[in-house]
């Protein structure tokens, strides 16, 4: 029985920065649609200049902020916070139109 040929490994001599070029090129948007309005938003924004990351994400370690919170932020900024859109992808609704502010 043959055995198969030892897999070749290597060393990575600055390990932050080799490995954080290796990660982003091959898998920074992974399945990520590109032509979604979400990464349009985020690109222009990092173009721009005008993303402070200093501030934009200090609510996720601040202790004032609770989990719940925190939560729905994250969904809002995705694109994942239920909302009418989804109702009517999920087949809950057949309306596009907001129950409560027509």
């Amino acid at each position: 029985m043959a055995h198969p040929p030892p897999t070749k490994l290597w060393y990575l001599p600055n390990h932050r920065d080799a490995l954080q070029a290796h990660m982003h090129f091959l898998h920074k948007l992974g399945n990520a649609k590109i032509e979604a309005n979400y990464h349009a938003y985020y690109q222009t924004l990092i173009k721009d200049g005008t993303a402070n990351g200093a501030t934009s994400n200090a609510y996720l370690t601040s202790s004032n902020v609770s989990f719940k919170t925190k939560c729905i932020l994250m969904k809002y900024r995705t694109g994942t916070l239920y909302n009418q859109k989804h109702a009517v992808l999920f087949k809950l609704s057949t309306s596009q139109t907001c129950p409560l502010c027509p």
